[in-house]
């Protein structure tokens, strides 16, 4: 039976400064290993419930909180924020946010440095991180100097340093250009399978991703709507058209990847005649079917 990582129960939220609930009785259980996708419109509480996931709500953002979080079995409200960190690595959305250091290194050896890791062992683990992102070219240099995407892989390496077992990202592909987002979420997925990360991530480009999760939410208005597998999700009477993955893009992957979601054929006449896609659903079904032969 696969192991509960994060346990979140009936968490409601609101912050200080507000009228109303950023997070309301929102529930679901977040395996080992799984690679949880969070889709929802701008402002309908992503952000709020993967900050309840490392402590920032409610332990650093002062709010009405209410339900209960566990990681590993151990609520966050009796857990110090900082040791959260051993648990639960946070990546923001604007690397900026969490980069202050002179050098990349620098910025990695950080939280080792605060956990008092020896040194021998601080050097080993900065080599094998910046090894697993290759990120070599970026050692030395500024946080400041680098290319959005190094900024997030940066980001990502120092989240990484204390080797937490939950990686938790907030539209960190929001400013990268498709290439060097693809790249990003390969790295993440590489985790996710090779090192058995659990990798939770909000996005809102669909089709840039979901064909690396195994699970997705979507939330609306601070409230859980659905949850599940992909395929479940989509075909979830709450999930909104509007916000379903773009085609194309998922068409041309198919040709790359082996991964498959034939229940997006059922939405595709609708996107087709919507944004007058040149592919025909035969075009389209016969990608799945070669793909399922190659498993």
């Amino acid at each position: 039976m696969p192991k509960k990582v994060v346990q979140i129960n009936r968490v409601t939220y609101k912050y200080r400064s507000s009228s109303f609930h950023a997070l309301t009785n929102v529930s679901l259980d977040i395996n080992e290993g799984d690679f949880l996708l969070l889709v929802g419109y701008s402002g309908s509480g992503k952000s709020t419930l993967l900050k309840t996931i490392n402590g920032l709500v409610p332990n650093f953002y002062a709010g009405s909180f209410g339900g209960d979080v566990s990681i590993y079995d151990e609520t966050i409200t009796e857990k110090d924020t900082a040791l959260l960190a051993k648990k639960v690595g946070f990546v923001f959305q604007n690397p900026e946010n969490q980069l202050s250091n002179l050098t990349i290194e620098r910025e990695i050896a950080f939280p080792l440095e605060n956990f008092g890791v020896p040194r021998d062992e601080m050097i080993a683990r900065i080599d094998e991180l910046i090894a697993l992102l290759d990120i070599e070219k970026i050692r030395f240099k500024s946080p400041f100097a680098i290319s959005g995407g190094e900024q997030q892989l940066a980001a990502i390496a120092a989240a990484l340093a204390l080797d937490p077992p939950i990686l938790v990202l907030d539209e960190v592909t929001a400013h990268l250009s498709p290439k060097s987002a693809n790249e990003l979420l390969s790295k993440l997925y590489e985790l996710n399978q090779e090192y058995n990360k659990t990798i939770i991530i909000s996005e809102h480009r669909l089709d840039r991703c979901i064909h690396f999760a195994n699970k997705m939410a979507y939330i609306e208005n601070g409230r859980l709507k659905a949850f599940g597998n992909p395929q479940d999700v989509l075909e979830n009477q709450n999930y909104p058209k509007e916000l379903l993955p773009k085609i194309p893009a998922i068409y041309l992957k198919l040709q790359e990847e082996t991964k498959n979601f034939s229940t997006l054929s059922k939405y595709y006449s609708f996107i087709s005649k919507r944004d007058s896609i040149p592919f025909t659903t035969n075009d389209f079904m016969s990608i799945f079917s070669k793909e399922g032969k190659r498993k």
